[in-house]
């Protein structure tokens, strides 16, 4: 009887010191701490976030331009990120900290507003395993602060600003040739004035025309002044 009552005492005793997991009591970021529009039609804004995602070396495991998602992976996160609730115990209630394997996962989804403008939203989801007291390791989907996500739309915004299309140079001339060529173009009436003009065909014949008959056209009508009248 002794040691029946010594067991129960020893199993009070245990489950006080085990403690217990109170759930984040934070709540997620609102919907303006998340998603911004920016200036860019769909391809270049698609083109924009790749280019961050690419900056922070995250890790893309999926994406679907046709419906603007990008799912990627991202470093170790800490309690300035997200919050993983508290453990409860006999010695007191602190805060959980996320575990060395912890794991951030950002959902970016793109779409369209207008021809010339785009919707960027950034989702977190942080994830850790929770070490409570006498109790097997559980894990936790950690409530975000919204801190990483704001900074990933502020790198989105800046981004932004530097997308623009390629543009293509023409295959124009070079200056020289241009020059060259447009000096050839005005001095070529120039020279055809200055040459020159070759005789007509009647000039050659009144050449051959004796001087005596001179003074009347090939063609038979009179060259020659009016006579006065007597």
């Amino acid at each position: 009887m002794f040691g029946v009552r010594l067991s129960i005492l020893g199993l009070i005793a245990a489950l006080s010191l085990a403690g217990c997991f109170i759930a984040p009591a934070t709540p997620p970021p609102p919907d303006e701490q998340q998603q911004v529009v920016i200036a860019l039609p769909y391809d270049l804004a698609w083109d924009a976030v790749n280019a961050v995602i690419s900056e922070n070396s995250f890790h893309v495991q999926a994406q679907d331009m046709t419906n603007g998602i990008i799912e990627a992976v991202g470093p170790r996160f800490t309690l300035h990120d997200a919050d993983c609730g508290k453990i409860k115990s006999a010695v007191g209630t602190y805060t959980a900290e996320p575990e060395p394997n912890s794991s951030s996962v950002y959902n970016f989804l793109v779409r369209p507003r207008g021809p010339e403008a785009s919707i960027i939203e950034v989702r977190a989801t942080f994830n850790s395993s929770v070490k409570v007291p006498l109790h097997p390791a559980t894990d936790v989907d950690c409530v975000s602060h919204g801190i990483q996500e704001s900074n990933l739309l502020r790198e989105v915004l800046a981004q932004a600003k530097k997308t623009h299309r390629p543009e293509f140079a023409r295959p124009n001339a070079s200056p020289q040739q241009a020059a060259s060529a447009a000096s050839t173009q005005s001095s070529a009436p120039a020279t055809v004035r200055n040459q020159a003009r070759p005789p007509s065909s009647i000039e050659k014949a009144e050449g051959d025309v004796p001087p005596s008959m001179r003074g009347f056209s090939l063609n038979g009508s009179s060259n020659l002044p009016t006579p006065p009248p007597n």
